[in-house]
């Protein structure tokens, strides 16, 4: 290398001596006999004060856990909506993209069922009102003592059981919408039409025909899917902050589910979670980022980010002080990133020490030497 002049060698030469790092040299194993040790990089005294040195030890840490998600609705504010009679669509009276409230008219139905129960509503009241005129007759009749008390209790029994036919013929009309001749069907909450499956003339079954989706677009749930290794550091209730593109800003929300069973084709278990979605930004079916945030801290080793080196592999390494001004270079396994360190998953042990800051300049000058 000492006969090269380019001027890229003489650019980094220079870079090199700036840094003060021209006196350093390349030394052999301890014993300077061949060995498996990885041969030493040296330092001298006056170069050593503008490194720094990082202990290496297991802290407890909050890893987070970055993986890609999908939207969904929150199904416990979506309703999918369908008629509870028989017949023909007469009308549609909302569409996808409404704003509809809780017991909004969506839909009218020409309904055989239907018109049974209006007719029954109706007899059912003839029957009430007529009831109520014999017992009205027989009270006076009993008050001057022209028929008996079980004749009296007998008018009062058929007016009780009278009411309570016309009350259960008006609920099954509340609850299927069919009071007259033609059903209407109502939104059961306030939400948005997210699907609409069914258009004028077309025939619903009771209760088999999807009709709409509505759903409340304040609050979504975000499905991701975890590997093995990563579950033991998830739990009910942990944070995890949502990002995608749509969004101004981060939204947070909390893990409220975790799957019982795996996926034998991804290997990976489903967790939800549920988020708010204020300006309904978030739509179902859209990819997004989610960093799952555990409550529970785990015992690991960080180091910071310009302490970790790429070889000519692109394989991460650091240097390893193995006696005063003398280091080594070791490969380790990268975790996830928290903040401004690495988590290490292996490749060190507590107590080592390695180069932190200034760890890139002897990586310059290990290079020449190589």
């Amino acid at each position: 290398m000492s006969g090269d002049t380019s001027p890229a060698f003489a650019r980094a030469a220079l870079l090199f001596a700036l840094f003060g790092v021209a006196g350093c040299g390349k030394t052999a194993g301890r014993s300077g006999a061949p060995s498996e040790e990885p041969s030493l990089f040296e330092v001298s005294a006056a170069q050593r004060a503008r490194l720094s040195l990082v202990s290496v030890e297991k802290k407890p840490v909050a890893l987070p856990i970055e993986v890609p998600a999908l939207v969904d609705f929150n199904q416990l504010r979506t309703s999918h909506v369908m008629a509870l009679v028989s017949g023909k669509v007469d009308r549609v009276l909302a569409h996808e993209g409404d704003r509809v409230k809780a017991g909004q008219p969506l839909l009218s139905i020409a309904s055989p069922d239907s018109s049974d129960t209006a007719a029954n509503l109706e007899r059912d009241r003839s029957a009430l009102s007529t009831k109520r005129v014999i017992l009205a007759r027989d009270t006076d009749l009993y008050a001057h003592k022209a028929i008996s008390l079980e004749e009296l209790q007998q008018a009062q029994l058929d007016v009780t059981s009278a009411k309570a036919t016309l009350a259960d013929d008006q609920a099954h009309a509340a609850i299927t919408g069919g009071s007259s001749s033609r059903a209407i069907l109502r939104a059961p909450i306030t939400g948005i039409i997210a699907d609409r499956g069914i258009a004028v003339g077309e025939a619903v079954q009771a209760g088999t025909t999807p009709c709409f989706t509505v759903t409340d677009p304040s609050a979504v749930w975000i499905v991701a899917q975890l590997y093995q290794q990563d579950l033991r550091q998830a739990a009910l209730g942990d944070t995890a902050i949502i990002r995608s593109p749509v969004l101004q800003a981060p939204l947070e929300g909390r893990i409220i589910y975790i799957g019982s069973s795996i996926d034998s084709d991804t290997l990976t278990i489903p967790v939800r979670i549920a988020a708010d979605n204020p300006d309904a930004l978030l739509k179902k079916g859209m990819y997004v980022s989610a960093e799952i945030i555990p409550a529970k801290p785990t015992e690991t080793m960080l180091l910071p980010a310009d302490a970790i080196l790429h070889d000519e592999d692109n394989l991460p390494f650091v240097y390893v002080e193995a006696s005063a001004g003398r280091f080594a270079r070791r490969h380790v396994d990268l975790g996830v990133r928290v903040g401004d360190d690495f988590s290490i998953l292996s490749g060190l042990k507590d107590g080592e020490k390695v180069l932190g800051s200034g760890a890139v300049f002897v990586q310059f000058a290990d290079s020449l030497e190589r």
